[in-house]
């Protein structure tokens, strides 16, 4: 099925067009939106009831029990039926935002950050065990226009989140972005009979169990695409911490950060929906080979120059290449493993994110103590090729022996 010359020109109206699939692609957005407006909205949170330092202790707390969470969740969605994990996630995820944003004026910060753990762990498993649904209900030819197209909103979410927490925090305060945060989790529970999955027999389970798909194992298998995600999103978090002082050091203001941004969020979203529209030559590897230093190489521009223009060009380029990066991972996953183990791994890479992302907040932060902006972008641009590098190296030993045994599609569900 991969690559045959019958299969049609992948197109996204060809994925929309699958049943089911547009229901999809309405709750993976109401499902991320929250996570991506977690950071700002806590922040905000903290600032208005205790401190900038409890907002920045709960965003912290938020995205480490996304981290802590996510390989265990992902394992849930690959072991249990799909809609009852996917309830049981979006609505502790809903529950625990709601009541912080009912009780942030009242409590400790010690109970609030314990509640943004727990938002952040409920739900850590979501992404992936969706993605592992897109995938697994799409043809496999379809698969890099279904993945591009998720990267492209994914992008776009990230572009539409802060704004729209600044906008509810000027006009409600910071409890009612969380009370959105807790809406946009609990509305997909509404229809989620209708996003299409598979049903997964308890034989299947065990199958997959007795066959080598236990949590260790996986990550035994997977680490060289686990050490990519944390190469990339690694140099995202340097873009988000360094850009500020690298504007204001050439005597910009730090608030042109935010178009600058912007720029990087409209390229990469343009950037999956060409990737994904057509096939590409080369192997995942392959392609990682060749985008990996160019994106590196982009991160690594703002060293030599800091005018506000430049910065945007270099960073539109990051875009560019940013988007076609993650969708070949998601790929270069699903080729490492069996169905059965997807949303596993997909979560696995979404805590391998989360960490080369908070890495890079810690590194960016010391280099500033001690460096220019300018030299710490290039020393987290060389950074990222050396894990990167690791990472593909690690690919290349492993991808022989860690290559599934083909597996069948199993039946689809969309019920209406």
């Amino acid at each position: 099925m991969t690559g045959k010359q019958s299969d049609p020109k992948p197109s996204f109206r060809t994925v929309l067009a699958l049943p089911g699939h547009k229901t999809w692609y309405a709750a993976s957005a109401l499902i991320r939106l929250p996570v991506v407006m977690a950071p700002l909205a806590l922040v905000f949170l903290g600032h208005a009831t205790h401190s900038f330092a409890a907002g920045g202790l709960l965003a912290a707390t938020h995205a480490i029990g996304e981290a802590a969470g996510a390989p265990l969740m992902g394992r849930r969605f690959d072991t249990r039926p799909f809609l009852g994990q996917l309830r049981l996630s979006l609505a502790a995820e809903g529950a625990a935002f709601a009541v912080i944003a009912l009780i942030a004026g009242h409590a400790p910060v010690v109970l609030l950050a314990a509640l943004t753990f727990l938002a952040g762990a409920a739900a850590s498993g979501a992404p992936g065990g969706m993605r592992a649904q897109l995938s697994a209900t799409s043809p496999e030819h379809l698969r890099p226009a279904a993945l591009g197209l998720e990267s492209a909103l994914s992008q776009t979410t990230w572009a539409v989140a802060p704004p729209l927490v600044a906008l509810v925090y000027t006009r409600t305060g910071a409890a009612g972005a969380l009370l959105v945060m807790a809406v946009s989790s609990a509305a997909p529970l509404l229809f989620a009979r209708r996003i299409p999955h598979t049903e997964r027999s308890a034989a299947a389970v065990t199958d997959g169990a007795a066959t080598g798909t236990r949590t260790r194992e996986i990550l035994r298998t997977v680490w060289p695409t686990a050490l990519l995600s944390v190469a990339i999103m690694f140099l995202i978090g340097t873009a988000d911490v360094l850009l500020p002082p690298r504007l204001e050091e050439n005597g910009a203001s730090p608030a042109l950060a935010g178009p600058v941004m912007t720029a990087f969020a409209v390229a990469s979203i343009v950037s999956g929906l060409v990737y994904g529209a057509r096939r590409w030559p080369g192997s995942p590897f392959g392609q990682t080979a060749c985008l990996l230093p160019l994106f590196a190489g982009a991160f690594a521009l703002p060293a030599w120059t800091g005018a506000p223009w430049h910065l945007t060009a270099a960073f539109a380029l990051g875009g560019l290449l940013f988007s076609p990066l993650m969708v070949i991972r998601n790929i270069a996953l699903q080729h490492r493993l069996p169905q059965q183990a997807w949303a596993t791994g997909f979560s696995v890479l979404y805590a391998a994110a989360g960490v080369g992302y908070g890495a890079a907040g810690l590194l960016s932060a010391a280099l500033l103590g001690t460096s220019t902006p300018g030299t710490a972008f290039l020393v987290c641009a060389l950074v990222t090729a050396v894990i990167g590098g690791v990472s593909l190296a690690g690919e290349r030993v492993t991808r022989t022996s860690a290559s599934p045994a083909p597996v069948s599609d199993p039946p689809v569900r969309s019920e209406r």
